[in-house]
């Protein structure tokens, strides 16, 4: 077991040191930040989904071949909608804006649309591929009929490009693959290069009789990015608004109020300005979160030190010795309390999820800058002022009126253990009830919620008849060249095509099949009935090389030029986690039964949203059961025994237990954000066990009697525990003031796992010391 008094001695002589160099203290600190000021201004944000996984992730590489033989998957999509699509100065604006689109957009390649789209039409010599509306719209009723008719004969297009009332129509700008170096010739990330300057033209007034309304991941990500560069600076403010309110009520001092709040802007602004010198990019959306938990940890820590500090200047009016005291106190366990937290928060780095892996590198690196600002930064500036006469009925009084409660409570306490217990274990069980229920999720619009504006558009465009939200791929690698071009494997292929159209999450699919029904069709004069595939190898080569003489191009986009390799994509509405999960490992089993000799590759948004379902399901589980040993073993080899830390880990469970059930019982999916939940949890609650654990074995051994060490540790600590849950619950609750639903579920879970905590520390931790006597038999002194 440590010598506790040593090393508070240890403590009060580094405190005696930080205090003799206050000003070269301060000084390094203000250079330090003045150049960490300079590298914030070179941060660099990146929204792409693809920077979710690692450089050597299966599916980032398996998207990059396929990009390299079909090119670019993602596309920006605009709805039009008009009482009649049809009408010439619709289709003249549709032509213009898909002209606009297509020359001014970077890495734009090329326009799918009414006015944009290969007509083929059967002559005396074979095809001719035509524009469907010519260029010189016809304004006759007549005109456009035929225009209308020949759109609604291809299956190809009706609901796909042009709805079936003629009131929808969609344009959809295919985009060349981006390059790797693209940073060469580019500020930004080329997905928000396209989807801002898509919102631009589009937004312009001249198209509003068009109505219309963007889609696709590019637009999304610059929405989203728009969306967090202004929310997340405002929860920033009104949570800096709350912390100041807080620490003058509770402190009751303008230092109290100031100090912690520098040194925990200085440890945020030292850590990001860090990341923008090493060139570390970050997703907007995820900043909130190591914000949230820098400024409540430096909170937390600094109220530990004035805690202290205030005591011991209310009894003795000495300014330097309280400072001494105070660090003499509380160095160690808040080194203890950062050390866990720290570790608690590199278990991010066993999820292959690049956003989360610098969520947790990012926290542990505030915390651990933290602790040196807290213990260094804290006492240097408290040591300035003159002493004064001590508090004239502090003692007397035996406190203030919450330490004195804090005394009262520890009896109630000590008085009720069964009940406590019993209580505490009813709990558990509900809670392990409501974590089977929990489901994961990265649908935009369950996590983000209707009540973001384009939110509600992709919701709103995705519920029509031809507009789509997320899209996936399929990539069919035969064996041998030409395979693609066997009636026996399009066939196959077919098939699969019509299992995939009967999948719920299906909206509409594209594939070289199109292209091939619709020229047979085409050679038969139109007949319906011959829109199939073609018995033979020689009639599927004949129907190919006549487009291809025709100067069709849009077979390139569905197989490769040696007929090796098929593409499918399937358009999507909406995403649920545990059907998507179904329909994809049904297509890859599907798929190797029709083509065991095949390769099957799955790639786009659906799938990378299910791949990383499969990623932060598990890697949560694994992330919190590493942070939970860890930290057990922390606790056993810190306090010297093996009973003392089992204690310690018993309530920190409480917070996870707490919120899994929580998310369960009220439908709170497991996503991007909320995954980061429990790992956090543990190491914030950790911390206040620490305290009060540390302080209980000090006191025990000044008195060898366990209801007086718990009652002195709880006088001496519960206030602060108090104060620091407050701060981290009301800090966490800012989130509700969102309109996006993933915040407002952060608040929620955030502030209930804290409670959790501090409910834990106060009832449970106190009967679990009494009942197994951790620290050696009492004794009368």
């Amino acid at each position: 077991m440590l010598n506790l008094e040593k090393i508070n001695q240890w403590f009060k002589q580094a405190g005696e040191k930080i205090v003799k160099l206050r000003w070269l203290n301060l000084v390094l600190f203000i250079t330090i930040l003045a150049l960490a000021f300079i590298g914030i201004r070179q941060i660099k944000t990146d929204v792409s989904n693809d920077n979710w996984f690692l450089e050597d992730d299966p599916m980032l590489l398996a998207k990059e071949r396929f990009e390299e033989i079909f090119g670019n998957n993602d596309f920006g999509a605009i709805l039009i909608e008009a009482d009649d699509v049809f009408k010439p100065e619709i289709l003249a604006k549709i032509r213009e804006l898909g002209k606009e689109l297509e020359n001014n957009v970077p890495f734009a390649n090329e326009v799918i649309s009414l006015t944009d789209f290969e007509f083929t039409l059967g002559t005396k010599d074979g095809i001719e591929i035509i524009d469907l509306v010519p260029d010189i719209i016809p304004t006759s009723k007549e005109g456009l009929n035929k225009i209308r008719d020949l759109a609604f004969s291809k299956p190809a297009m009706v609901n796909k490009i042009v709805s079936d009332d003629s009131k929808q129509t969609w344009i959809m700008l295919r985009l060349k693959t981006y390059p790797d170096d693209w940073e060469k010739d580019y500020e930004e990330d080329p997905d928000i290069l396209v989807g801002h300057k898509i919102n631009e033209i589009v937004h312009q007034d001249k198209y509003k009789v068009l109505h219309p309304k963007t889609t696709g991941l590019p637009i999304l990500n610059v929405e989203k990015r728009n969306f967090f560069n202004v929310e997340t600076p405002r929860l920033m403010f009104i949570s800096l608004i709350i912390t100041v309110l807080i620490l003058a009520v509770a402190l009751r001092s303008f230092r109290g109020v100031i100090f912690p709040i520098f040194t925990a802007l200085g440890s945020i602004v030292i850590v990001f300005g860090a990341q923008g010198y090493l060139g570390i990019k970050m997703d907007p959306s995820m900043v909130l979160l190591p914000f949230y938990l820098g400024l409540a940890v430096a909170i937390g820590y600094s109220i530990h030190v004035f805690n202290y500090f205030k005591r011991q200047f209310y009894k003795t009016g000495k300014r330097k010795e309280s400072v001494f005291f105070a660090v003499e106190e509380t160095g160690w366990p808040i080194f203890f309390t950062a050390l866990t937290t720290i570790a608690a928060l590199l278990s991010f780095l066993f999820i292959p999820v690049r956003n989360l892996r610098w969520i947790g590198l990012t926290a542990a690196a505030l915390v651990g800058v933290t602790y040196f600002l807290v213990m260094i930064l804290i006492p240097s500036l408290l040591s300035f002022g003159k002493d004064r006469e001590p508090h004239p009925v502090y003692e007397k009084k035996g406190g203030r009126l919450l330490e004195r409660s804090m005394g009262d409570l520890s009896q109630w306490i000590l008085a009720r253990p069964r009940w406590i217990i019993t209580i505490f274990i009813l709990m558990v069980i509900a809670c392990i009830i409501g974590m089977t229920k929990f489901e994961v999720s990265f649908d935009v619009r369950r996590t983000m919620g209707l009540k973001i504006p384009y939110v509600a558009r992709f919701d709103y465009i995705g519920n029509t008849k031809i507009g789509s939200l997320y899209s996936y791929d399929i990539a069919i690698e035969f064996s041998k060249p030409g395979a693609a071009k066997d009636p026996e494997n399009l066939k196959k292929f077919e098939q699969l095509i019509e299992e995939v159209n009967t999948f719920p999450l299906t909206k509409k699919v594209s594939s070289l099949l199109d292209v091939i029904k619709d020229m047979n069709q085409v050679l038969n004069e139109g007949n319906p009935e011959y829109y199939n595939i073609p018995e033979t190898r020689d009639m599927v080569a004949q129907l190919l090389l006549l487009y291809e003489n025709a100067g069709g191009t849009e077979v390139e986009k569905w197989v490769d030029y040696d007929y090796q390799r098929l593409h499918l994509m399937v358009e999507v509405n909406t995403y649920n986690s545990g059907e998507a999960k179904r329909e994809l490992d049904l297509i890859q089993e599907r798929s190797q039964e029709l083509f065991p000799d095949a390769k099957v590759v799955l790639i786009g948004s659906i799938s990378q949203f299910t791949v990383m379902q499969d990623y932060v399901s598990w890697g949560q589980v694994k992330s919190f059961c590493i942070a939970l040993i860890v930290i057990a073993l922390l606790m056993i080899i810190v306090f010297g025994s093996i009973k003392t830390g089992l204690i310690g880990m018993i309530p920190n469970v409480a917070p996870a237990l707490a919120v899994g059930g929580i998310m369960g019982f009220a439908g709170i999916p497991l996503d991007m954000m909320t995954v980061t939940i429990m790992p956090m949890l543990l190491g914030l609650a950790v911390d206040d066990t620490i305290h009060l654990i540390n302080h209980t074995q000090l006191e025990f051994n000044r008195t060898c009697n366990y209801v007086k060490s718990i009652r002195r540790a709880f006088i001496a600590v519960g206030t602060a525990l108090f104060m620091t849950s407050i701060v981290l619950i009301l800090n966490f609750s800012t989130y509700l003031t969102s309109v996006a639903k993933v915040f407002v579920h952060m608040g929620i879970l955030a502030g209930a796992g804290i409670l959790a905590a501090l409910l834990a520390d106060y009832f449970v931790t106190p009967v679990l010391i009494m009942w197994t006597n951790p620290f050696g038999k009492e004794k009368i002194i």
